[in-house]
């Protein structure tokens, strides 16, 4: 089982690490500070750095199979994984072997922009809550990348362009107002994490800001799935400079 550091520490831009095991042009660490894929939100990128400082990129960040947890009012999840790191040059793999001690860093500019995302979908998913309560139990399709995110939701309600523009504008009101946010484990399973924002608390392991003014303005677009289902779209304007000072080796 991989160690997964960025549990212990957010902001920890790189760590020290073993690699355990080499399948195709995967690599796989005893412990790393990468994120992997999950929760919609895209698998870190970066860099390991060899003893002789020679660089091998990475370009993606896999959860493997591990344990099925279930647990009251929260979605099923696989903890106690592997986590592989795919290369971006597979002729790369000639450079590296099983026991072989390295260094993971991570795209801090990448990581950055995935956690606000991250956490403006959920400030779209808090002002959709306002006027069609426990929509978040309706999502059936997430997706959290560098330049937009979306939720999918099951529903025959279809949202007009009025819904959506108070919906935009509250999110910009939680923004104004300076909430903090912050995330904690699950008393049972240290793997299974808890979002929380005003009061609002939604199960989640993904990266996050740690206060809504770090958002710079949301704006929200809607698209129909056919007759039951609707997807909302969200971009925003891009992250005050200070959240970036959070992170640090």
């Amino acid at each position: 089982m991989t160690q997964k550091t960025y549990y212990q520490d957010s902001f920890l831009t790189k760590c020290k690490a073993k690699i355990i095991e080499i399948k195709d042009n995967a690599v796989i660490l005893n412990k790393t500070i990468a994120f992997p894929e999950g929760g919609g939100q895209e698998g870190d990128r970066g860099t390991f750095i060899l003893e002789d400082g020679a660089k091998i990129e990475f370009i993606d960040t896999q959860k493997n199979l591990g344990r099925s947890i279930y647990l009251d009012n929260f979605p099923v999840i696989q903890v106690d994984t592997d986590i592989s790191h795919y290369l971006k040059d597979k002729k790369d793999i000639d450079k590296l072997k099983v026991e072989m001690e390295l260094e993971v860093k991570i795209d801090i500019q990448r990581r950055a922009i995935l956690s606000a995302y991250h956490t403006a979908t959920h400030l779209m998913l808090m002002a959709i809550d306002q006027w069609y309560c426990g929509y978040e139990s309706n999502v059936y399709g997430c997706h959290i990348q560098t330049d937009k995110s979306r939720l999918d939701f099951r529903t025959k309600e279809k949202f007009n362009q009025e819904f959506i523009k108070e919906a935009e504008d509250y999110c910009n009101q939680l923004i104004a107002k300076a909430l903090p946010i912050k995330t904690y484990q699950h008393p049972k399973e240290k793997e299974a994490w808890y979002w929380e924002c005003d009061g609002v608390i939604y199960p989640c392991g993904g990266t996050h800001l740690t206060n809504t003014s770090q958002l710079k303005d949301i704006r929200l677009k809607r698209k129909n799935l056919g007759k039951n289902g609707q997807r909302v779209s969200v971009e925003i304007d891009g992250i005050n400079d200070e959240f970036l000072d959070l992170y640090h080796e």
